[in-house]
């Protein structure tokens, strides 16, 4: 009775989880194809960054209301009502099998989802496309039934592999046509989107443009932008910054600016961030250097999205 009366106490003594504050370095733990535990550093914005919608219908659909606090060890639903695919990020130890048990997917689904081959090598940073909803056969695997797992290419930025979303440097300072594919589902949205006149965009960096958008399922969300290590990184417009950290596998260090209720503007791979969460910035405002986080070159990947759908930025930024 002493103990069980020690216990009690204990469990109503413990603190409550403490909302998700300042700037984490860990990538994001997925737990399966349409969920995320939150962890140190996340924010409703950057979740709904990687979940490809925007942060009013997350919320929504999680039952968060304003100031959208959340908490360490949160589990949040990602399976938006139409939102795009999700997508995972592999890991070092990561294969194909594992990640199909940890999904959700059979290893058929992935291997078709994205084009592989066997003996179905896949290579740390590279970015898999998920189904939004996995397919009746593809329900979780038992570890003890699982086939052998595939191997993995050992993969660092040493060997050359690149994080998705960037390419090879191109020798043209010309945007890149857009990679063939099978559109994505915010294609619609991305010829849609009208252009906001009462937001004034500018360039966020100078440079020739090394890999252009693409509406391809898997393809560049963004612009990338060949520059020098520390040069100066601008605000593409006024707006608020809702996210400065590290915590999305793939982007380095960076920055997410809210514009509006529609338009977030995104700049990746900094060497030093220049600006914090909750401040305001002005057109063209120093806000980061130039740098290499999480690719194997200096470079500046911008995206811009309209309400949480990665549209072309070269619609946006003026003629050159």
């Amino acid at each position: 009775m002493v103990l069980a009366s020690l216990a009690l106490l204990t469990a109503c003594a413990a603190p409550r989880p403490a909302p998700v504050t300042g700037v984490g370095s860990r990538a994001p733990a997925p737990i399966g194809g349409h969920s995320h535990r939150v962890e140190r550093g996340d924010t409703l914005y950057s979740i709904a960054w990687q979940a490809g919608t925007d942060v009013p219908t997350l919320a929504r659909h999680n039952n968060i209301q304003p100031p959208y606090n959340i908490y360490v060890g949160q589990v949040l639903r990602l399976d938006v009502p139409g939102g795009r695919r999700t997508f995972y990020r592999v890991k070092r130890g990561d294969t194909l099998n594992a990640i199909s048990r940890q999904t959700g997917h059979s290893v058929a689904d992935l291997a078709t989802l994205n084009n592989l081959k066997p003996p179905y090598r896949i290579y740390v940073g590279q970015q898999l496309t998920l189904r939004s909803e996995p397919s009746a056969s593809s329900k979780p695997v038992p570890a003890a039934a699982a086939s052998p797992a595939p191997a993995v290419r050992p993969s660092t930025a040493q060997n050359g592999a690149r994080p998705a979303g960037t390419s090879s440097p191109a020798k043209t300072t010309k945007p890149l046509a857009p990679a063939q594919g099978k559109a994505y589902a915010g294609s619609k949205v991305q010829k849609n989107a009208a252009v906001n006149t009462a937001i004034v965009w500018q360039w966020p960096a100078q440079g020739p443009i090394i890999s252009g958008f693409s509406l391809a399922e898997t393809g560049n969300k963004g612009i990338d932008i060949r520059g020098s290590r520390g040069q100066a990184i601008k605000a593409a417009a006024a707006g608020k910054v809702v996210y400065a950290g590290s915590a999305l596998r793939g982007y380095g260090n960076l920055i997410i600016i809210k514009h509006n209720d529609d338009y977030l503007s995104a700049y990746a791979h900094n060497e030093v961030l220049r600006v914090k969460e909750q401040e305001a910035v002005s057109a063209g405002q120093h806000i980061a250097d130039m740098g290499s986080s999480d690719t194997t070159d200096v470079r500046l990947h911008f995206e811009i999205r309209y309400q949480g759908t990665s549209v072309d930025p070269m619609r946006y930024l003026p003629k050159r």
